[in-house]
């Protein structure tokens, strides 16, 4: 049994969703906005593509099921169904996030600093209940994080969104040594040769994110992909620019430390992200429009 929803008309998955507007796509899945009828609320459908790649989409889905039942933060996207047996359109439902993602945000340029405190801290602290629990996401970036609207007008808040490549902590690869899952703009130097994921990985991958906010600049280029770059990662850590202030660079410096061993926990970021929100206006040397 398949069902087309290729097309942006209107279809009922399984007598409950109403698939509407696709609002994202990737190598294994398709993301719809949905009603699911029964609650009577929005939601994402995250639909598992049925090609010659079918059998190992599905075993990411399975995997990426299984951690997300396992961890509920505010600053994670909440699952609230799953249906993946073979035979029938597999797909996920997740909470619906009424807000861009952080890419296209900073497609606008550079965030004030006190809001980018603010995503690194949400994040962060997401983050320490998924590290808690066990597991790794492997692919922090701008268009992984989404910055959901307050209904009440007040501040957004940032939600880590597709583990459809996390794993858990010592968990046996699902890939041959030497090929490495996740963003390489993003991408932690032990990664990059060839260490196990940890992490440490993540705490890279947000310092990175962050730096970026700030500056509106990708820390390393999107075009270095070859071994130069490759090897330039993993001798240099990002350059911050001299405009950012001592509180920020002390953190950055951290999170972005080539032993991995050497940087903050995620709790310990959530703390000095919070204490970075509490800065006096006008106190950091950051400056960009605040326009999020």
């Amino acid at each position: 049994m398949t069902l087309d929803v290729t097309s942006p008309t209107t279809a009922l998955l399984d007598d409950r969703y109403v698939l509407e507007e696709r609002v994202g796509r990737g190598g294994m899945s398709t993301v719809y906005r949905a009603t699911d009828t029964r609650m009577e609320r929005p939601v994402a459908i995250k639909m598992i593509h049925e090609d010659d790649r079918a059998a190992a989409s599905a075993d990411r889905a399975h995997t990426e099921k299984a951690l997300l039942a396992a961890v509920d933060h505010h600053s994670l996207v909440t699952l609230y169904d799953a249906q993946l047996i073979p035979g029938r359109p597999r797909y996920l439902v997740m909470e619906f996030v009424d807000g861009p993602t952080l890419a296209r945000r900073l497609t606008s340029g550079p965030m004030r600093a006190r809001q980018v405190a603010r995503f690194t801290r949400d994040l962060a602290e997401g983050l320490a209940v998924v590290h808690a629990a066990g597991i790794i996401h492997r692919d922090v970036k701008p268009s992984n994080i989404m910055l959901a609207r307050n209904p009440l007008g007040g501040p957004w808040t940032a939600k880590l969104a597709d583990f459809g490549i996390a794993c858990e902590v010592g968990s046996p690869r699902m890939t041959s040594p030497g090929v490495v899952l996740g963003t390489f703009a993003y991408m932690a130097p032990e990664l990059l040769r060839d260490a196990e994921p940890g992490t440490a990985g993540d705490i890279f991958g947000l310092g990175l994110v962050a730096l970026e906010a700030l500056t509106g600049s990708l820390a390393y280029p999107a075009n270095g992909s070859g071994r130069g770059a490759a090897t330039a990662r993993v001798m240099n850590p990002p350059v911050i620019p001299d405009r950012i202030n001592d509180e920020w660079r002390d953190l950055l410096e951290r999170m972005t430390r080539l032993d991995p061993t050497e940087r903050p926990t995620a709790a310990q970021v959530a703390l000095s992200a919070e204490s970075l929100m509490r800065v006096r206006r006008g106190a950091t040397t950051v400056v960009a429009p605040d326009t999020a």
